[in-house]
């Protein structure tokens, strides 16, 4: 096992002839497995010395591979368990909405949607951001990285703003088709003046935009439930588009127009959050399998738990899509990429299980950029998306305030639970 010595520098040319003899004649010295596990270790030169020179015994240990311990009956089984947990998360909410039989109340439905929430940006901030750093700025990256210990930040700024560029061209994209599709001007400015109300500020502007939710307002009166839906979603895409009080044409999309705007956002913000998702459950599926003993047992549970949090969170945005055609069936897939990612990891985890060095440059550096991206993903996605759209929803704001209160706290817990699962997992 090939040693990198800190204190290399050190050896005097018998100690290096020495080890490399050692290392020709194949007499490497053999390690616990939990020297494969963490990224350094350090040696004491001398009881007498461990005051004085505290970093001349140091030693990093950044080859270390194979699994000592590796049971194969219970590392095999850990996948079939893995995928029913987070089946079972991920296809709960959307079951519930598409199979009659299993219909979920909508309170439950709700209540799932806000603790998803709270276990989303709990996920990106106690569980990827933290590994990245770690990862990145592992003593064994060394220079490799430029010696510079803010790339973690670096890289989850690139994905927050990746993701906020992506939405928007996609956004504009969506309405430039509705636009196309209702004979009216691509460019919404041009819309407004060309139907004579300028480009507004403040309340004027505010109030017009709101002109179709009053039209539609008159509908609530009749007690059309259909119509509530359309008006809410109407103004919910009013108050997506709208900067503040700097409103641009929306008086001029329909009602259909609105609530198909909305849809798509809210589909694209799904795909979105589920691809920060897999990036970071293959990360996960292979350090459960190069794990043995009693660190597996542990990571097992707390990963079980962290896999149906996660596939709830994402199954409850998954279910509130609303598809044209074949709902259920392109739900179902959507759930499916996430129950098969994680174990598809711990497959591969156990392919390399032996040839697999987590300690080395390679594997650290790809860990810690994968988790990082991750976690930017999974925070624009969580207070952009979640957090500050479903709170500030003309349906939210009309919920009773026991409603109200216990979305809140749904959010709060579920923020709490993934933060509990961080000590092991």
């Amino acid at each position: 096992m090939l040693k990198i010595n800190a204190g290399s520098s050190r050896l005097g040319v018998a100690q290096t002839a020495l080890l490399l003899l050692l290392l020709l004649l194949g007499c490497t010295q053999v390690y616990g497995s939990s020297v494969a596990a963490h990224g350094y270790k350090r040696h004491g030169a001398s009881a007498d010395h461990d005051h004085d020179h505290d970093h001349e015994g140091e030693e990093l240990e950044c080859s270390a591979s194979g699994a000592d311990d590796w049971e194969k009956g219970l590392h095999i089984g850990a996948i079939f368990i893995i995928l029913a947990v987070g089946g079972l998360g991920a296809y709960l909410p959307v079951l519930g909405r598409y199979v009659p039989v299993l219909r979920i109340p909508r309170t439950a439905l709700t209540l799932g949607k806000f603790l998803g929430t709270g276990v989303i940006i709990s996920t990106a901030l106690i569980h990827m951001l933290p590994a990245g750093d770690a990862n990145l700025n592992n003593p064994c990256v060394g220079g490799r990285m430029g010696s510079y210990s803010g790339w973690p930040g670096v890289l989850v700024m690139m994905a927050i703003f990746a993701m906020h560029l992506m939405e928007f061209l996609l956004s504009n994209h969506a309405m430039g088709k509705h636009a196309h599709a209702h004979g009216l001007p691509v460019d919404l400015e041009q819309q407004a003046q060309a139907q004579g109300h300028g480009h507004g500020h403040g309340s004027s502007s505010a109030s017009a935009s709101l002109t179709p939710a009053v039209a539609d307002g008159r509908k609530l009166s009749m007690g059309s439930q259909d119509a509530v839906q359309e008006s809410q979603e109407n103004c919910d895409a009013v108050a997506v588009h709208t900067h503040h009080t700097h409103v641009h044409g929306l008086p001029f999309i329909s009602s259909d127009s609105a609530s198909s705007i909305v849809a798509h956002k809210h589909r694209l913000s799904t795909y979105i959050l589920e691809l920060g998702i897999c990036l970071h459950s293959v990360i996960i599926g292979v350090t459960l399998s190069v794990s043995t003993g009693t660190e597996f047992k542990t990571l097992l549970i707390a990963i079980c738990f962290h896999q149906f949090c996660e596939g709830l969170a994402l199954g409850s945005r998954i279910a509130q899509i609303k598809y044209k055609r074949h709902g259920f069936l392109r739900a179902a897939l959507s759930s499916a990429v996430f129950t098969f990612i994680t174990p598809l990891g711990m497959v591969i985890g156990i392919g390399v299980r032996y040839s697999y060095q987590p300690s080395s440059p390679g594997a650290l550096i790809s860990m810690g950029v994968l988790d990082s991206l991750s976690a930017g993903i999974l925070i624009y996605t969580g207070l952009v998306n979640l957090l500050a759209e479903e709170f500030g929803t003309l349906e939210f704001r009309n919920y009773r305030r026991v409603l109200k209160a216990a979305c809140f706290i749904a959010c709060f817990v579920g923020a709490a639970i993934m933060a509990v699962i961080g000590k092991w997992a």
